[in-house]
């Protein structure tokens, strides 16, 4: 039997399962990951925060650590 954690936001029970690792609040939708005790929640894995990279260019250029030209 597995135990339904309580959502961070609203206090309920999270009792909506994918059978697999992600619980889901079925009053506010908040989501948690569970995976062998460790828990990440949805928030922290896609935040609304600013975006860091504006183009494709920019993006790559931080991935490769260097320039990017279009040749």
């Amino acid at each position: 039997m597995k135990d339904d954690p309580t959502c961070k936001t609203c206090g309920m029970l999270m009792t909506e399962f994918d059978d697999w690792a992600w619980y889901t609040c079925p009053e506010c939708g908040n989501r948690v990951k569970i995976i062998d005790g460790s828990v990440t929640w949805y928030d922290e894995i896609f935040g609304e925060n600013e975006k860091e990279h504006y183009s494709d260019f920019d993006l790559a250029d931080f991935c490769r650590g260097g320039d990017l030209t279009e040749d």
